[in-house]
């Protein structure tokens, strides 16, 4: 079989496509969400995930002041908020969570903003940070870890129904799917 020369500028989409999660943050004046699908567990003891945030978003600043930050996994209910979430905000916004729709709380243990309709979330203490290029790399503790019944050893996929993003290469073509796949 035959493989075709990938450009290095679209390498990052054999990875997709990917289950968008929804990284939130706040300095206690401000809170930023972003979506992200760079995401990943590295360390099972002490728990612990990477994420790769990029250099120019207001949530990466929010992180590197606060060095706390949640991941939120939200269901395809939620898909249209999630691409309003997707966009930047304008320098004067105060809570882009909450412009974008989505309700959040402070977590117990961080204050890392929590979404009210997440499906499940991580509440994360930067431990470890990398310059990437474009990206920071974070590695961060896992302080709190909650979902719906819906999962137990594996997600059951009977209510929570995960947005996968495949990219946003081509125009006509959606950003998101829903699993299973539409």
């Amino acid at each position: 079989m035959d493989l075709n020369k990938v450009p290095f500028e679209r390498f990052h989409r054999l990875f997709y496509p990917q289950v968008a999660a929804v990284i939130a943050a706040t300095d206690g004046e401000r809170v930023g969400g972003l979506l992200a699908s760079s995401i990943m567990p590295v360390s099972f003891n002490p728990p612990r995930v990477a994420t790769a945030l990029g250099k120019n978003h207001t949530t990466t600043q929010l992180v590197e002041k606060s060095q706390h930050f949640s991941v939120n996994w939200l269901s395809h209910e939620h898909v249209e908020k999630m691409e309003l979430l997707s966009k930047p905000a304008a320098a004067s916004t105060v809570d882009k969570l909450k412009e974008c729709g989505l309700m959040h709380r402070p977590g117990e243990n961080t204050g890392a903003p929590i979404l009210r309709d997440a499906s499940a979330y991580l509440e994360c203490r930067v431990a470890t940070r990398l310059d990437t290029g474009d990206h920071i790399l974070y590695v961060a503790e896992v302080v709190d870890a909650r979902a719906l019944d819906d999962f137990g050893e594996y997600w059951a996929f009977r209510v929570y129904k995960p947005v996968l993003y495949v990219g946003s290469a081509r125009t006509n073509w959606p950003k998101f799917l829903k699993f299973p796949s539409e």
